[in-house]
């Protein structure tokens, strides 16, 4: 747990590795957020292609 704190002291009381420590957290934020989206659309189109597999015919209804 001290290193951690240390390494954190470290970041916050330098510029150069604090600008790199955000600049690193912003790419994988980025990558975490493209990945969120890739996945939800993956998931939609999914929930369409069943949907279109399980549509009833015209004028049926559900049980």
């Amino acid at each position: 747990m001290d290193d951690l704190h240390s390494e954190l002291d470290r970041i916050a009381s330098d510029p150069e590795t604090r600008a790199l420590f955000r600049a690193e957290l912003d790419r994988a934020i980025a990558e975490h957020c493209a990945e969120e989206a890739e996945l939800t659309a993956f998931t939609e189109a999914a929930t369409d292609a069943l949907h279109a597999l399980v549509r009833l015919p015209a004028g049926e209804q559900a049980a």
